[in-house]
């Protein structure tokens, strides 16, 4: 039997090196009959299992989190929930767990979810919603994401186009105190001074040259392709394909405001059915 410490509980990552120490661990903490220690017990052990891939165990301990209401714990849980729910693409749960979250009022969590949320009307498609939710975050509290609010705001501002926006946004940031923040502001000045958000032209087919260039093989050799989207400084719609080849993984960063990098991941969506 493993024993409850009465300090921290084990890390998410620690248990999720040796799983099943972890889900005792966490049990014994869930059982321990300290209210506190066993909500927060509850809501780990929702991590354990989002970390190890076991994706319904996840939402379900998540769940259990959220019913204990407790002040702290249940706020994160619905964060964490929703963002569970968007990786699968259940946008609808994952839209109602983030309004839950930011409906707590918690002064770090409903940012948090605010953020986040931004991040899926962003990749969804919806601008407005996405700027409704970016605003939000800034306004919301908490320094963090206040920060990455902004810029991720002034990247969607200068995305759609909207390059006065963008340029007040990044120079609000280049005073928010936080060194990678800053940097990040810099870049996107930068990037608007260079046009680097100019739309590309229009696709008419692949360029072998030009895939062979950026991948470093013949196109035809590409056994599967995907994309996920992510963030990289500099790298303003921050699209990221994967392609294997031989049995190996290999990923490549694409910004579609780049001709080329356009062109690839074109090619990628007309071979693959990328959406």
């Amino acid at each position: 039997m493993i024993e409850p410490s009465p300090g921290a509980l084990m890390d998410p990552r620690e248990a999720a090196a040796d799983p099943e120490r972890g889900r005792a661990f966490y049990r014994e903490a869930i059982e321990s009959g300290d209210a506190d220690r066993a909500a927060e017990a509850t809501f780990l052990m929702g991590a354990l299992e989002r970390d190890v891939g076991r994706t319904d165990a996840a939402r379900d301990w998540f769940e259990r989190a959220i019913a204990t209401g407790h002040a702290e714990v249940a706020p994160k849980a619905w964060v964490n929930l929703a963002v569970l729910e968007a990786v699968a693409g259940r946008v609808e749960r994952a839209r109602a767990a983030f309004d839950r979250a930011i409906d707590s009022g918690h002064p770090r969590h409903a940012p948090q979810a605010m953020f986040n949320g931004a991040i899926l009307e962003s990749r969804r498609g919806d601008p407005e919603r996405a700027r409704d939710l970016y605003r939000r975050a800034i306004d919301g509290g908490d320094v963090e994401h206040s920060r990455k609010a902004l810029i991720n705001l002034a990247n969607l501002e200068s995305e759609q186009g909207r390059a006065g926006a963008a340029r007040e946004l990044y120079e609000r940031a280049l005073t928010c105190g936080d060194a990678e923040t800053e940097e990040r502001a810099r870049t996107g000045l930068r990037n608007l001074d260079q046009g680097y958000f100019r739309s590309p032209p229009p696709y008419r087919g692949a360029d072998p040259a030009v895939l062979r260039g950026r991948l470093g093989i013949d196109p035809d050799d590409v056994t599967h392709a995907g994309w996920a989207t992510g963030r990289r400084p500099g790298y303003g719609s921050g699209y990221l394909e994967y392609w294997t080849r031989d049995d190996e993984t290999h990923i490549l960063f694409v910004d579609l405001r780049d001709p080329d990098d356009f062109h690839v991941y074109m090619y990628f969506k007309e071979r693959f059915g990328l959406a």
